[in-house]
């Protein structure tokens, strides 16, 4: 399928939106969640802010692209095409928008709770809009849209937290990873089971999900996940361990799991990209 300049824009422009908001919500949980030490706290709030801010940006020239495909160029800022985008677009973009300022206020005052209202909010604009909204009946849909990205977000900057930085000793290392490993060992199936299921949902069944493009990027996505999934098991049950008894080995192993979740991410995160913006769900 050969993809349109537009298309290719939106691709773009989606990859950086997803990317920025997949990381201000994870870094947001780990500060939540005590993932990252007290030291570290402001560092990864901070950067969860700036990474928020540039997500509204996308937001934004995603909601511009979208008024340029309806009117042409001269409706960028046209309040007639905008009055057919924004009930599209618009809902999510405010939640990016809340999200960020909850993001800067957990930031400056160093308040947990603010940096967890940021993060839902970030995960809710995923669920605001897209397919799972287009759905004839989207049901509940969107609250899973919402749940998976918080639980992907979580799983996904943990190649940024759980790094054996030289600068991070071994304890702290070993806490990090144990306490990361408790919570993704409940969390990452679900987060297994909801993809399988909205895949299916968005899709239309087994079939369009096995033989339609869109569907082969959905469990695209899914196959990187699972190849994630048997990684964040070896951390669990091997690394940990390792951790503890011998840091050096631990160390490295540690390393070669996160560098291949990076990588495993980052295909699952153009997969999604590509479902929402060169292509679509099939026709029913």
């Amino acid at each position: 399928m050969e993809a349109d300049p537009p298309a290719l824009a939106l691709f773009g422009i989606k990859l950086g939106l997803y990317g920025s908001a997949l990381l201000a919500t994870g870094l947001a949980l780990h500060a939540s969640l005590n993932i990252v030490a007290r030291a570290d706290y402001s560092r990864a709030l901070c950067t969860a802010t700036v990474a928020s801010a540039i997500a509204l940006l996308f937001a934004i020239f995603r909601l511009g692209l979208a008024n340029v495909q309806l009117g042409g160029g001269s409706a960028l800022f046209d309040p007639a095409t905008l009055s057919w985008t924004w009930p599209a677009l618009g809902p999510s973009l405010t939640a990016t928008a809340i999200g960020a300022v909850a993001l800067t206020i957990g930031w400056w005052l160093r308040w947990k709770i603010a940096a967890g209202i940021g993060a839902v909010a970030l995960a809710a604009s995923f669920g605001l809009t897209g397919h799972s909204q287009a759905l004839e009946s989207a049901g509940l849909a969107p609250l899973a849209a919402t749940f998976h990205v918080l639980i992907a977000a979580f799983w996904i900057v943990g190649p940024l937290t759980l790094w054996p930085a030289r600068s991070l000793d071994d304890t702290t290392l070993a806490a990090r990873v144990t306490r990361f490993s408790h919570l993704a060992v409940v969390t990452v199936p679900i987060l297994f089971l909801l993809g399988l299921w909205l895949a299916l949902l968005l899709a239309g069944g087994w079939t369009p999900l096995l033989t339609s493009l869109y569907g082969q990027l959905l469990l695209a996505k899914l196959g990187a996940a699972s190849f994630a999934l048997a990684l964040g098991a070896y951390n669990k049950t091997i690394i940990t361990t390792r951790l503890r008894a011998t840091p050096e080995a631990g160390r490295r192993a540690l390393k070669l799991t996160l560098g291949l979740d990076a990588v495993l991410f980052l295909i699952a995160l153009c997969a999604i990209a590509a479902a929402t913006s060169l292509t679509g769900p099939p026709a029913p």
